[in-house]
């Protein structure tokens, strides 16, 4: 059996950074998502509060309706956030779909 690495969350975007490229060319944006959920954890509620760091690459980064405050679900992988000091030790979502959601 493969491997499975699949996430979803949805959330606010609270902060945007400003268009990149790869030494590749490929072009990426970082957006970090704050979800706020009410979970059952061993039969008891829980209020969860988490806030994530989202890559788009390629047309995904390019979409220019991306805003603070935004609602959005974005699914994809995890993956390290980097290779070298703490940043081997964060996950970030790799984005495969960004959905614009309603406000609640």
């Amino acid at each position: 059996m493969a491997e499975r690495n699949h996430c979803e969350l949805t959330g606010v975007i609270v902060a945007l950074d400003a268009p990149a490229q790869t030494p590749a060319g490929i072009p990426l944006r970082r957006l970090w998502l704050e979800h706020r959920s009410r979970q059952e954890e061993a039969g008891a509620p829980r209020e969860v509060r988490a806030r994530i760091a989202v890559l788009l690459t390629g047309d995904r980064a390019r979409s220019p309706a991306l805003a603070e405050g935004q609602r959005v679900r974005a699914a994809g992988f995890l993956a390290r956030a980097g290779y070298r000091g703490e940043a081997r030790d964060r996950l970030q979502l790799h984005a495969e779909t960004l959905e614009h959601l309603e406000a609640d």
